[in-house]
């Protein structure tokens, strides 16, 4: 019997380290989104983003570490100063986030060196977000259709001229 009530405590330690850890990842990533994206404040990274963090979108290294992450949220905030992301669903599993997200925004700045179209976009994606154990953000690998984003702000491809 005592060995029996034992095991159940550190269980239930050991579920409340997890449901802590679930905890500080929610609200690093909340304030991830809701300030540092949506409220456009930089300088919330250093409390959220860990030392070693870096970011993919579509495989690609678009920030290898907080000072380049914020340079890149910066063209964001300038291509398209209304943006909003939102998170339709997340999911946490030990140490990483699974998100479904949507950005909206209008573009009416110059982005990634090409001129403002002042088209409306909506785009949704998936996320993985990898957690220290802090609760910092240290890695996010982004998916989403990059052609359908271009083609809402009004580019086209051009078909090849086959011979």
């Amino acid at each position: 019997m005592i060995l029996h009530l034992s095991c159940k405590e550190d269980n239930k330690t050991s579920s409340d380290s997890s449901t802590s850890q679930q905890r500080i990842i929610q609200t690093n990533f909340k304030s991830f989104i809701d300030i540092s994206w949506n409220e456009k404040n930089v300088d919330t990274l250093t409390h959220v983003l860990a030392k070693n963090y870096f970011c993919n979108h579509n495989g690609i290294r678009v920030a290898g570490d907080r000072n380049e992450m914020q340079a890149f949220m910066k063209t964001y905030f300038i291509g398209f100063p209304d943006a909003r992301f939102a998170t339709d669903a997340t999911v946490i599993k030990n140490k990483q986030l699974f998100t479904h997200w949507t950005f909206k925004g209008t573009n009416t700045g110059a982005f990634r060196q090409m001129p403002a179209t002042g088209k409306k976009i909506k785009i949704t994606g998936y996320a993985t977000v990898y957690f220290n154990g802090d609760g910092e953000i240290v890695q996010e690998d982004i998916y989403f259709n990059e052609l359908e984003f271009l083609q809402q702000l009004g580019y086209t491809l051009i078909p090849p001229i086959l011979k």
